[in-house]
């Protein structure tokens, strides 16, 4: 069977400039949260760097604006028209590359990604599992991001971060299309997440008592498919979501360049 691997990288996340004022973007008047610049690179330049340097995708896909054709390496690297909403451009990076067996996800909002990370995660994925998320211990993140403006779930087995990667079957998620755009719809609210999972499962996280295993089950009902999370390297969890992120991305770039 063919074991090659796709990559794909949604690139379509805007940011409110009078909410980052001290953004500095590679094309001043797109907005493309992408396109933010830490170390004197764009966030979707480092992303990009980290896949080769891992060098284990046979095709990568950006979901994005025409645009970001020029940081493309073409002819294994292409581009995807972005769609209306977020969770429409996954599917249509799926859609892509379809006919992998795997495709390993990964946004375009990483910072510090490393080749060594997206490396090992990828090794570390259960050969056998068919949707496999990154998740890292709490201890791990602020060992690398000491003071942090990032938050954990706390489950019974100790708190953890939500990765920014994923290693799946891409046939699965596109038969469950639905739930993709629910998850999408409630992603900033815990709250409207839970109730997707169920009463059973909220009540558990309120009293701490869910743990990870607990999560894995219960997406593997709402899925019918194996899926397992994977500890990773803190660097596929930090992310660009708010101006406080990405302030502090800016100051951790300065401190290691010094």
């Amino acid at each position: 069977m063919n074991k090659a691997l796709a990559v794909v990288l949604t690139a379509g996340g805007r940011i409110v400039r009078q909410d980052f004022p001290n953004a500095v973007l590679e094309d001043g008047d797109s907005g493309y949260k992408c396109l933010l610049k830490v170390k004197g690179r764009t966030l979707l330049e480092t992303v990009l760097e980290a896949v080769r340097g891992w060098g284990g995708a046979d095709r990568v896909v950006v979901v994005g604006n025409p645009l970001l054709q020029r940081w493309l390496h073409a002819p294994n690297e292409v581009l995807v028209p972005e769609r209306a909403e977020a969770h429409e451009n996954l599917i249509a990076g799926l859609e892509a590359v379809a006919r992998y067996p795997r495709v390993l996800y990964l946004t375009t909002d990483l910072p510090f990604v490393t080749a060594e990370a997206i490396a090992h995660f990828v090794a570390s994925c259960p050969p056998d599992a068919q949707v496999c998320y990154a998740v890292v211990r709490r201890e791990a993140f602020e060992a690398r991001f000491p003071g942090s403006p990032s938050s954990y779930a706390r489950l019974r087995d100790g708190e953890f971060a939500g990765g920014c990667a994923a290693m799946v079957e891409p046939g699965v998620l596109l038969a469950r299309k639905e739930w993709i755009r629910r998850v999408a719809e409630r992603r900033k609210s815990l709250w409207r997440l839970a109730l997707i999972a169920g009463a059973s499962m909220l009540w558990k996280y309120a009293t701490r008592r869910l743990t990870v295993a607990d999560v894995e089950r219960r997406a593997e009902y709402l899925l019918g498919a194996r899926c397992r999370a994977v500890e990773c390297d803190a660097v596929l969890a930090y992310d660009i979501d708010t101006p406080q992120e990405y302030l502090y991305a800016l100051r951790v770039a300065d401190d290691r360049a010094g």
